[in-house]
């Protein structure tokens, strides 16, 4: 009886760091799966890959850049659509093409319940000028809402706060 005792003494005491680890565990696994959405946002404008760079959001996501509000798949999708544009028509000229590369850092991954998390980081973009040096396109702080959906993390929305014109 006294081991019975031990026993289910020793189970109340380890139960709530057990169920600590449990939860610290999982939110290791989603701390891992939110940095591959967000590296796969980054890669997918950089490369121009459309359907790759809606894939990251959810259906009704919303993208908000100082004043400009881009709502669903098919909006969104024009960021990397016009960016396409923009390249093909500097080709076109005989111009540099004016490709991003994108420069992520100080990430920051706050979780506000299981399946709601927040990601903040400081970006900029370099891109190669006519004279073939690379300058700071732009750069910023961005604020991602994400949700889990069927086990998968997307951007509900996206606040990019640009400090250059």
């Amino acid at each position: 009886m006294n081991k019975l005792v031990t026993l289910l003494g020793l189970l109340v005491v380890c139960a709530p760091a057990q169920s600590q680890d449990a939860v610290t565990q999982r939110q290791l696994v989603d701390r891992a799966a939110i940095e591959e959405v967000m590296q796969k946002y980054v890669w997918s404008v950089d490369s121009l890959d459309a359907d790759g760079y809606v894939s990251v959001f959810t259906e009704d996501a919303e993208i908000h850049t100082n004043g400009t509000i881009l709502k669903g798949h098919d909006r969104i999708r024009t960021v990397v659509t016009d960016m396409q544009a923009r390249q093909a028509k500097n080709r076109a000229e005989g111009k540099p093409v004016g490709a991003l590369h994108h420069v992520i850092s100080n990430e920051r991954i706050s979780f506000q319940s299981s399946t709601e998390a927040t990601y903040q980081s400081y970006w900029q973009t370099m891109r190669k000028g006519e004279d073939n040096r690379y300058t700071a396109g732009g750069f910023g702080t961005s604020e991602d809402r994400l949700v889990k959906r069927n086990g998968k993390w997307l951007i509900k929305s996206r606040v990019l706060t640009v400090f250059t014109d």
